[in-house]
């Protein structure tokens, strides 16, 4: 199965677990301020929330966990999955996880942002109480808000918008502007990931993509940038640089975890994703066999390893950046060939990758799950999504699940069995390390 690609004009319609394309008109003008937080009600912590799934069993089984829907939970309240115990929150009332690869909470775990269904719009709530903390009307999907990954600043989020790249303090609504990338590319109209990247996760090293508007045809990616928002130096590269006749489409680009690389997400008749050195100076290795959901895994040691569906042999892979060793985790047929997929990012967790699957049936142990899958082909089961696919949504309902930078909660969009309800968002909290159990 091909990448789940993102969709044109913000809200247009999303595909169904297929390749679409996505042409994201964002403004270089000035930023409004937030608008002044609004209180909703509020939301006792739950236990879940305090302590993790108390009962959590380390199910390694491929037996089917059902959902058992029962009526909506109240926002804040639990329900357990039989056969691990995982306690299913409804963290959100209306809203949405947009991505799998990046975190949607503080590394305090304090706040969460909640995106808008319109891609141009959030807020940021109260993790623990639901209260809203910041309403953002003008920054959301498009935009790439991502958490500071430092204590120093746990309320301090990123956000791109048109070639400036700015931060802004959820608690206090201060904006700021980090840097303006036009004198680097005084035609540029756009600096972005195309939403599915994230930063090293100090949040020091970032990457980026740089198109331009024209007046018909997609926009034409012309340039990679990449930065040291610590040091404020800037690489640049365009298709010669690379070594390239043409610059292509890449899905998406990224910093590795640890910074060690930009990753370049081309597809194979562009060259397949490739890892670079931060300054572009030289192609480190392929990554990947084509531009299909991606993931990373840390392992014990602290290596990085990029995990891919290989649609040439139908095998998820994790490839080690540093040594080019190739490890197969599952087959895409184990699961069910049905399912979509998505898989999430590593910061503090070790040896694992979170994969959530999209499928329209309940029938195989596979479909409709949150499953980590270990470098060393282990599966710990975690629940059924609870979610219905595809619904009046397709895009908008395939569960793609994100981990906390601790890694020990899990966040994603349901629609809890009803695909026309309005969705909103669920969270499960897992024991302290439970990857090293």
């Amino acid at each position: 199965m091909g990448a789940m690609r993102r969709t044109t004009a913000v809200a247009a319609t999303r595909g169904a677990c297929l390749v679409v394309a996505l042409l994201l008109m964002t403004s270089a003008a000035a930023v409004p301020p937030a608008k002044p937080s609004v209180t909703a009600a509020p939301m006792k912590p739950s236990a879940a929330m305090t302590g993790g799934s108390p009962a959590f069993t380390y199910n390694r089984s491929k037996a089917v966990l059902a959902p058992v829907y029962d009526k909506l939970p109240d926002r804040g309240e639990v329900r357990t999955q039989a056969g691990t115990g995982a306690q299913i929150r409804r963290q959100s009332k209306g809203g949405l996880v947009v991505y799998s690869r990046f975190t949607p909470v503080s590394i305090d775990n304090k706040l969460i942002v909640i995106h808008g269904e319109d891609s141009t719009s959030a807020r940021i709530e109260d993790r623990a109480t639901g209260k809203l903390v910041r309403d953002l009307p003008d920054i959301g999907e498009e935009n790439e808000i991502r958490w500071h990954y430092g204590a120093d600043a746990p309320s301090r989020f990123y956000y791109v918008r048109g070639m400036q790249f700015r931060q802004m303090d959820a608690a206090t609504g201060k904006d700021t502007l980090v840097r303006d990338f036009r004198p680097e590319w005084p035609t540029g109209s756009q600096l972005f990931t195309d939403v599915e990247g994230d930063s090293s996760n100090d949040s020091r090293y970032w990457c980026w993509m740089v198109r331009r508007e024209v007046q018909t045809g997609p926009y034409p990616v012309e340039q990679l940038i990449s930065y040291d928002r610590v040091a404020d130096t800037v690489f640049k590269a365009d298709a010669a640089k690379l070594g390239r006749k043409w610059m292509g489409r890449p899905n998406t680009i990224e910093s590795s975890p640890h910074g060690t690389a930009c990753v370049v997400h081309w597809g194979t008749n562009e060259g397949r994703p490739q890892a670079w050195k931060r300054d572009f100076s030289a192609k480190i290795r392929d990554v990947a066999v084509d531009e299909t959901h991606t993931g990373w895994i840390i392992d014990a040691a602290g290596a990085e390893w990029f995990v891919s569906q290989n649609n040439q042999n139908d095998w998820i892979e994790a490839v080690s950046l540093r040594t080019g060793q190739v490890r197969k985790l599952i087959n895409h047929g184990d699961i069910g060939w049905d399912n979509g997929m998505h898989f999430s990012k590593a910061y503090v967790m070790r040896d694992y990758v979170l994969l959530s699957t999209c499928s329209e049936g309940n029938a195989l142990w596979g479909e409709n799950q949150l499953i980590m899958l270990g470098l060393d082909g282990r599966i710990l089961r975690v629940a059924h999504t609870h979610n219905a696919y595809p619904g009046d949504d397709a895009y908008r309902n395939e569960a793609a699940a994100a981990m906390s930078f601790d890694g020990r909660s899990i966040y994603w969009t349901g629609n809890w069995g009803v695909g026309t309800r309005v969705r909103d968002v669920y969270a499960i909290e897992l024991p302290a390390r439970w990857w090293a159990k």
